[in-house]
C-alpha cells in the first residue's frame, strides 16, 4: 500500500516538475484568464451605452417640440437608448452607415391630422440586418407613440381618440430575418478560422516532430517552392472547408442569405488562407500539441471577443476597437454580414476583402521566413 502511495506521489511530483519546467504554460495558466478576463470586462462594460440609436423626423413647425418632448417622455426609463433628430433625406444614409438603428418617420401633416381627429400615421424604417435592434426598435417605438397620444389628451379607452397608425418598412431584408440569420454570418467566419489554424497548425508541428520537414529542408526545394507547396495542400482542405461550411449553413439550416453565395465563399477563403498560414507560423513557437493550444486563448478568442460576434464593434472602447480593426476576423464579419444581411456586392465589401487578402499574403511571407530561418 505503501509502495503504491509512494509510486503515485512520485508521478504526481514529476508532472509538477514538467509544469514547473514549461514556462509558457505557466503563463498561459495563469495569465491568459486574465488577459481573457480584462478584455470581457472592458467590452462588458462599454457594451451596454448607446446600444439603440433611434432617429427621429419631426414634423415641420410646432410639431417638432411636441413630438420631442413625448419622445422623451415615452423613452425616459428605457436603457441604452439613444435619439437623435434628423431629416427625411437623411434616414437611409444614417442607417446604412450605422449611425441609427431606425428611424421614426413624421409625415409633415401629422399636427394638422391630429387636430382635426383623422387618424394621423407615421413610419417606422427599420435597418433590418441586426433582428434583435429591429424587435427592440418596434417595442421603444410603441411606447413612444403610447406617451405621444397620452401627451394630446387622448384617454385610455376614449372611442374618439385616434391612435396613431404605425407602418413598418426595411432598408435591408424584412419580418423574416432572424437571431440566428444574424449571427451565422459571424459563426461562419470563426469557425472557418479557428479550426483552420487549428488543422494546420497540428499538422505542421507533426511534420517537424517526426523529422519530415528536416528531410525536405535538404532537398533541392527553394524556399517560395515549399512555403507554396505547404500551402496549396492545406489550401484544399480550407476550400473544401468553406464549401461545407457554406452549404450547411445554407441548405441545411436555411438561414437566410440576400448576396452572391460566391461572394461569400471567396471572404470565406480569403479568410481561412490566412489561417493556414497563421497556424503554419504559430507551429513555429511550439513543441507539442499542448503548445498549440496555448496560443488559442492569445490569436482567436481575442478575435472572437472583438470581432463584432458578441457586441457590435462600434460599442467598443478606442482603444480595444484599434485592436478590432487590425484583426482579420473583423473585417471577415463586416464583409459576410454585408454580402448575407445586406445583399451588398464587390463594390461594396472590397476595401474588407482586400485586407484579407493583404492579412494572407503578409502570412504567407512569415511562414517563409519562419521556414527559412529553421532551414538556415
Amino acid at each position: 500500500m505503501f509502495a503504491s502511495i509512494r509510486r503515485t506521489l512520485a508521478l504526481a511530483i514529476r508532472i509538477v516538475r514538467q509544469f514547473v519546467r514549461d514556462k509558457r504554460t505557466l503563463a498561459l495558466l495563469f495569465l491568459a484568464p486574465l488577459l481573457i478576463m480584462t478584455l470581457l470586462n472592458f467590452v462588458l462594460g462599454s457594451s451596454g451605452s448607446n446600444s439603440l440609436t433611434l432617429a427621429v423626423v419631426p414634423p415641420p413647425g410646432l410639431g417638432h417640440d411636441v413630438i420631442q418632448q413625448a419622445i422623451s417622455k415615452g423613452l425616459a426609463k428605457a436603457k441604452g437608448v439613444q435619439v437623435i433628430y434628423i431629416d427625411a433625406d437623411q434616414v437611409d444614409a444614417k442607417l446604412k452607415a450605422g449611425d441609427a438603428n431606425a428611424a421614426l418617420i413624421f409625415p409633415p401633416d401629422f399636427v394638422s391630422a391630429t387636430s382635426v381627429g383623422a387618424q394621423p400615421s407615421v413610419t417606422l424604417r427599420l435597418d433590418g440586418s441586426n433582428p434583435p435592434a429591429a424587435e427592440q426598435a418596434k417595442t421603444l417605438v410603441t411606447f413612444a407613440l403610447a406617451s405621444l397620444n397620452r401627451s394630446a389628451g387622448a384617454q385610455p379607452g376614449d372611442p374618439s381618440a385616434a391612435p396613431v397608425a404605425l407602418h413598418t418598412s426595411y432598408l435591408y431584408g424584412g419580418p423574416q430575418y432572424t437571431q440566428t440569420d444574424a449571427l451565422a454570418p459571424l459563426f461562419i467566419g470563426l469557425f472557418a478560422f479557428f479550426f483552420v489554424f487549428l488543422l494546420a497548425s497540428v499538422a505542421f508541428l507533426r511534420e517537424r516532430s517526426q523529422g519530415t520537414l528536416e528531410r525536405i529542408l535538404v532537398s533541392p526545394l527553394s524556399r517560395t517552392e515549399l512555403t507554396l507547396g505547404y500551402v496549396l495542400g492545406f489550401m484544399l482542405f480550407a476550400t473544401l472547408q468553406s464549401l461545407v461550411i457554406l452549404g450547411f449553413v445554407i441548405y441545411v439550416l436555411r438561414v437566410h442569405y440576400a448576396g452572391n453565395l460566391w461572394l461569400l465563399f471567396l471572404v470565406t477563403l480569403a479568410l481561412t488562407i490566412g489561417g493556414v498560414n497563421m497556424g503554419i507560423f504559430a507551429s513555429a513557437f511550439a513543441r507539442n500539441e499542448l503548445q498549440v493550444i496555448q496560443f488559442i486563448p492569445l490569436l482567436i478568442v481575442p478575435q472572437a471577443l472583438l470581432g463584432g460576434l458578441f457586441f457590435p464593434v462600434n460599442t467598443l472602447p478606442v482603444v480595444l476597437k484599434q485592436f478590432a480593426y487590425i484583426m482579420p476576423l473583423t473585417w471577415a464579419n463586416f464583409a459576410l454580414r454585408d454580402v448575407m444581411l445586406k445583399g451588398l456586392g464587390f463594390s461594396d465589401i472590397w476595401p474588407d476583402l482586400a485586407f484579407l487578402v493583404g492579412f494572407a499574403i503578409l502570412m504567407v511571407v512569415i511562414s517563409a521566413i519562419s521556414l527559412r530561418q529553421e532551414r538556415a
